[in-house]
């Protein structure tokens, strides 16, 4: 097989591994073509040769040539539909069939280091650790998720403050020349205003990218899955989506900030737990043992969830979102950190915005008016139940719809220069801004002193009527839904009054809200579905509660239509996302209405159950279309059949524990998408030059671990091999006592702290390491004392299910394939289970 062995094994390890904010461009310095098929390579000044005995695997009848695609021969396909072929939309999970295209870009992302590197240096600094050092580090973790709670509060707020005192300048910019008359100029106005911001917030996408668009909410999923998305977590993306979700908010189109403040939150999670750029190249010494991914994780973690409960002001619910749907990996120990940080989060928000008052108000952010005497009757359960179907059913709807939308703007606009998705954002501007002023300018006027309210409501109603063209003492309810902001317009759908709308505007402004949230979602700006979501809920449970109240006039108590706008928001919103129990935990947050929770839960059950009959949640189609490497918590049902080997890669690239540098420097210029290779035990031979792979597994050593070694020439010379002579009596162990692994002496340049630190930061090519030709042909690395000894493997028995699963719940990255011998015969990694 030669060199070329190391072709076409993208799946490997994960490509691209220094993409994105990490690195720029390939790590070596090298093309990559040239590396497979050259002889000889420059390094230093010096040439060295490669040595044509690389060695094959010992499975050679399992190999394929060079160019088969393993797709195609071994790996069983998950659909019907041929990978040469162009790739629909699919509806449920484990169905679609990725296209040759859609796995090259699937291969530009890698996968994160979650697992512990377990190796002797690990071993040797937890040794020497004391109990001060195990409680200074909890006490740091504790630490930094208050600062996480301090920033993402304040960011909460400065977006509220920037989008409230825009808004006002809007409308009442507006409003002066519509209360007179002047209908075309004060449209005029409130388009202008419109326009002005949400093409800046357009523009402001372009120079940061596409990856600070939309919600966020994909990106942080699929990192918390452990894919390492490029720029999606940087200090560029944090400030432009900070600014374009500010100006977006502001641009009258149906957005919301919810699903931009989780990934802010998540941003502000990944820096301050960090405290170092790669962007700017920074690396501090503070901190340096959260200097990994595993950390990292969890910081972002906590700050997805301090965004939700910032937002709406819900720290339980915050902590349930992390938990449920934005993190795939949770403990105990997360759990009190990020509760104290969403707690953190919502009080540093409220009493900035209350103005450091002493007496604290209610969290609320929509303060929902309830009854002393009258919540609802249990027969209405049956109406809130149908609500939910309706619910599910829009929900589905809207996936459905938004989805064939995404795939074709991705389609359409790959083809036209970036700068047209504006002209988009332009064009849907001028659409939202003349259909909600024009509906609300047809329609008629209502008498303010008409508007009742229930005798027994405890809290006071704050309704702020819109006047719009109406004279004095008279409003227009259309005007309150669509010539007004989205958190008022939500408050009048949740108010008490039986009157307040008439049907025909709620049935008006539940299609037009519809058909407008789903052209918006999706464009060139930072936006966010929840809040929108909430309030065609609202608009439809509303409708559904009054006529509700038509049929049955005569009940007494009459029939509360608030009640079904609440359950309606909730249903919606679970009809699109498919949250259950932060859901239902927010929306009581929000509003305070912990007494219509079983409402709450059954509408939220019954949407969730109604839409997964037709297709997945609007993020899981998302990151379907981004080719991200997702892997949902259970395999797919049409992989079951199968056996780990069936989708295992045959072709691995094994190290000796003792190697030479001239053959690390081939391998890794070689088998340039490999992130990992496992480590095996060198056989006596009489030609030492010559290699073999039939070597029993000791361990894993990770690619950016050896540029370490190769940075910091951690060489030695050739280490006699030593058998393992114990001889193994009666009762004891197969292979007699524990190997020596973890009393191989490492390198006094080298410990703990020191790779921790370089592994978080950038190294240059290794043609500029300075190693001297005589280096490369004599000196060795001992792989021991760094290799990770505690790496999980799988028997070459196991089923695809249990292999998913033992990786999934590990959060792996790479997992060797062993047969009984312990020999390596395959690798399996995150994008051999999709």
């Amino acid at each position: 097989m030669g060199n070329q062995r190391y072709q076409n094994h993208e799946d490997i390890g994960d490509s691209d591994y220094n993409s994105g904010d990490y690195n720029d461009g390939n790590p070596f310095g090298e093309n990559n073509n040239n590396n497979n098929n050259s002889n000889s390579n420059s390094l230093g000044g010096h040439s060295y040769s490669r040595s044509s005995s690389v060695g094959t695997t010992k499975h050679e009848t399992l190999q394929m040539p060079d160019y088969y695609d393993e797709t195609e021969v071994i790996r069983p396909s998950h659909g019907s539909n041929s990978y040469g072929k162009k790739s629909g939309i699919t509806h449920v999970r484990g169905k679609h069939t990725f296209t040759e295209q859609e796995k090259e870009k699937m291969s530009q992302f890698e996968s994160l280091d979650f697992p512990v590197i377990d190796n002797q240096i690990y071993r040797d600094f937890h040794k020497k650790s004391t109990r001060l050092n195990h409680i200074l580090r909890t006490f740091g973790k504790w630490a930094i998720c208050f600062m996480i709670g301090v920033g993402v509060g304040l960011i909460a707020y400065i977006v509220k403050q920037s989008v409230e005192f825009v808004q006002d300048f809007k409308f009442h910019s507006s409003e002066k020349y519509t209360q007179n008359g002047g209908k075309v100029i004060g449209f005029f106005v409130y388009y202008s205003i419109n326009v002005l911001f949400g093409v800046l917030a357009s523009l402001i996408i372009i120079p940061v990218g596409q990856i600070a668009s939309g919600s966020g909410i994909p990106e942080v999923k699929g990192y918390l899955n452990g894919i390492r998305i490029p720029h999606s977590m940087n200090v560029r993306t944090l400030i432009g989506k900070t600014i374009s979700l500010i100006l977006a908010y502001s641009s009258g189109l149906i957005l919301g900030p919810e699903g931009p403040m989780i990934h802010i939150g998540s941003m502000i999670g990944g820096a301050i737990g960090q405290v170092k750029s790669k962007t700017l190249k920074w690396y501090p010494k503070i901190f340096w043992r959260y200097h990994n991914d595993r950390d990292r994780r969890d910081f972002i973690s906590t700050g997805a969830a301090a965004g939700v409960a910032a937002a709406f002001g819900a720290p339980i619910g915050g902590v349930l979102f992390g938990f449920e749907e934005a993190s795939s990996f949770w403990s105990r120990q997360l759990t009190w950190r990020t509760f104290f940080a969403c707690l953190i989060a919502t009080f540093t928000t409220n009493i900035i915005l209350q103005g450091f008052q002493v007496q604290v108000h209610d969290y609320g952010v929509l303060t929902f008016g309830f009854s002393q005497e009258y919540l609802y009757r249990y027969v209405e359960l049956l109406a809130f139940a149908a609500v939910g179907v309706l619910g599910g059913l829009f929900g589905a709807f809207f996936v459905y719809l938004n989805a064939r939308l995404s795939r074709w703007r991705t389609e359409f606009f790959s083809r036209l220069p970036i700068y047209t998705k504006t002209i988009e954002v332009f064009i849907i501007i001028t659409l939202t801004s003349v259909v909600l002023f024009t509906s609300a300018g047809l329609t008629g006027c209502r008498n303010e002193a008409d508007v009742t309210y229930p005798i027994d409501t405890i809290t006071a109603q704050n309704i702020t009527f819109v006047r719009f063209f109406c004279p004095e003492g008279q409003y227009n309810d259309m005007a309150g839904l669509s010539f007004n902001t989205l958190d008022a317009s939500l408050r009048l759908l949740y108010s008490r009054s039986a009157n307040l709308f008439s049907i025909q505007t709620l049935i008006v402004f539940t299609v037009i809200s519809f058909i407008l949230t789903t052209i918006t979602s999706g464009i060139m700006l930072s936006s966010g579905l929840f809040i929108p979501m909430m309030l065609i809920g609202a608009s439809l449970g509303r409708l559904a509660g009054q006529f509700g109240a038509l049929m049955f006039k005569h009940a007494n108590p009459p029939i509360d239509p608030s009640i079904y706008a609440m359950v309606g928001s909730s249903a919606m919103m679970a009809g699109f996302s498919r949250m259950t129990i932060s859901l239902a935990i927010i929306i009581v947050e929000l509003t305070e209405g912990t007494q219509y929770m079983l409402p709450v839960i059954l509408s939220v059950m019954i949407a969730k159950w109604v839409g997964d009959i037709f297709n997945e949640s609007i993020y899981e189609h998302l990151m379907e279309q981004k080719c991200y490497p997702f892997l949902p918590t259970q395999p797919p049902q049409s992989m079951l059949r199968f056996g780990i080997t069936d989708v295992m890669k045959t072709d691995v690239v094994t190290l000796y524990e003792v190697e030479r540098v001239s053959r690390i420097i081939e391998v890794l210029q070689a088998a340039d998408k490999h992130a990992g290779f496992p480590v095996i035990e060198k056989h006596g031979s009489a030609n030492k030059d010559a290699y073999s792979e039939d070597g029993i597994y000791c361990g894993m050593i990770l690619r950016s671990q050896l540029t370490i070694l190769l940075n910091y020439k951690i060489f030695c010379q050739e280490q006699p091999h030593i058998q393992n002579t114990y001889q193994r009596g009666k009762n004891q162990r197969r292979w007699g006592k524990a190997t020596d692994y973890g009393h191989i002496p490492a390198d006094g340049r080298m410990n703990y702290q020191i790779m921790t630190q370089a592994l978080a930061r950038h190294f240059p090519p290794i043609s500029e390491m300075n190693i001297t030709r005589e280096e490369i042909e004599t000196m060795y690395i001992d792989l021991r004392p760094y290799m990770n000894l505690s790496s999980v493997v799988a028997n070459e028995t196991f089923s695809f299910q249990e292999g998913y699963q033992l990786f999934r719940t590990m959060g792996l990255r790479h997992m060797p394939v062993v047969n009984k011998r312990n020999e390596v015969v395959g690798i399996v990694t995150r994008k051999d289970l999709l």
